[in-house]
């Protein structure tokens, strides 16, 4: 059987909606590609459910609030089957090891917890990658706690798999950066300080308050059963001073405080200059136990690299620098391109981690470089086997 206690593979972020999923929210009609879709996918995916899903879609249109949330409730049954049964080993060497609903449950990162925390107005939409669109808001007050908006999701995805499962929430720095900061700049405007330091501060006050609101977010879903949490930063790059990197580890320390659980910390596509700017700051993160980064998008294909050198890993140093002894996430598949590299490339990407590093294969975690939301399902799917068949071939290289 095989042991995976070394290099334990975890799905990282979101995963693609199918059309069956979006268009009853979009007042579009399901169509017989839909149906034949939902049907091929449940049977290929050992989707129990899927005769009735198949059964319901054949409404096509006009579907109720609480059709719409047993559309929902399929759709985590189809990402769950995903991550279980990726890759092309045995039965006991397929799937991804730490699951969860792949934001099926979810608008996207950004529109749904901005939507259920009070404060904030929408403004426009922003284009994001891949010609994906999210919704703008702006903070127009002190946020404040209306739901816990995660609970639900967590209940669900407990139920239905016996692998293990974190919960992903979307960060303060994350919400803060991607928001207009009305309230705030207006709040520091007259401050006596350089516009840059007034400029700070406002977000620096935006960004505590909010973690404050997620840090109750947290409590619900750890009084709720939930052990696994992973903090997601894509936006701890953004602002590429030191000041703003120390409030990367203060906003975390601040969100996860005095709360008992499992923290992990997921940042991906820095700037050129990778993580760096970063460290040695978020080895400030009290309880983070693990560090999950996005390597794969620089490690390109067609350069020449191999195991012995993978330029889009160098920032793996770091860690080996500053003495860190926790647990890496490693990105192993580049999630925006549907060109896939070999499970042996992947393979090679894990074992030079390891040693770069010197953590051991049980403090590496391979994953997508991000969610694969902008992926199709197919290769979405892909991806992930690529990920489980890389991690296998990377531990039978240890026997």
């Amino acid at each position: 059987m095989t042991d995976h206690r070394r290099f334990p593979t975890q799905e990282i972020g979101s995963l693609p909606k199918f059309s069956w999923r979006v268009k009853p929210f979009r007042s579009i009609a399901i169509q017989d590609s839909d149906i034949a879709s939902a049907r091929d996918w449940g049977k290929r995916l050992g989707v129990k459910e899927a005769g009735a899903l198949v059964k319901l879609l054949k409404k096509r249109s006009g579907f109720t609030g609480r059709e719409r949330q047993r559309i929902v409730d399929y759709s985590m049954l189809y990402a769950l089957g995903m991550q279980e049964t990726a890759g092309s080993g045995t039965r006991d060497g397929r799937g991804i090891d730490i699951v969860w609903s792949g934001e099926q449950a979810r608008t996207e990162m950004y529109e749904t917890p901005v939507s259920n925390i009070g404060g904030f107005e929408f403004i426009g939409k922003v284009r994001a990658f891949d010609n994906k669109y999210w919704r703008e808001a702006s903070i127009r007050k002190r946020p404040e706690f209306l739901n816990n908006y995660h609970l639900d999701e967590f209940r669900f995805v407990r139920r239905h798999t016996r692998r293990g499962v974190k919960v992903p929430i979307t960060d303060a720095i994350t919400i803060m950066a991607w928001s207009d900061h009305f309230h705030y700049s207006r709040k520091w405007a007259g401050a006596d300080l350089p516009p840059s330091r007034r400029n700070f501060e406002a977000r620096r006050e935006f960004t505590l308050d909010l973690a404050r609101v997620i840090r109750r977010v947290i409590q619900g879903l750890v009084s709720g059963g939930a052990k696994d949490i992973q903090i997601d930063i894509p936006a701890a790059t953004q602002y590429q001073t030191v000041d703003d990197a120390k409030l990367v580890a203060e906003s975390f320390n601040e969100t996860t405080k005095g709360v008992d659980a499992r923290f992990s910390v997921h940042s991906c596509f820095p700037p050129r200059l990778g993580y760096a700017l970063l460290f040695p700051y978020i080895l400030d993160m009290k309880n983070c136990s693990r560090f999950s980064f996005e390597y794969a998008n620089r490690d390109s294909f067609g350069r020449g690299t191999t195991s012995a050198s993978r330029p889009g890993y160098a920032d793996l140093a770091l860690f080996k620098e500053y003495g860190y002894e926790g647990e890496l996430g490693l990105g192993v598949v580049h999630v925006h391109t549907d060109k896939l590299p070999s499970a042996a490339t992947v393979r090679d990407r894990i074992l030079y981690a390891e040693k770069a590093t010197g953590l051991g294969p049980e403090k590496i975690f391979p994953t997508p470089d991000c969610g694969l939301r902008t992926r199709g399902p197919e290769i979405a799917y892909s991806m992930l086997g690529l990920v489980v068949d890389g991690a296998r071939a990377a531990r039978e290289s240890l026997r």
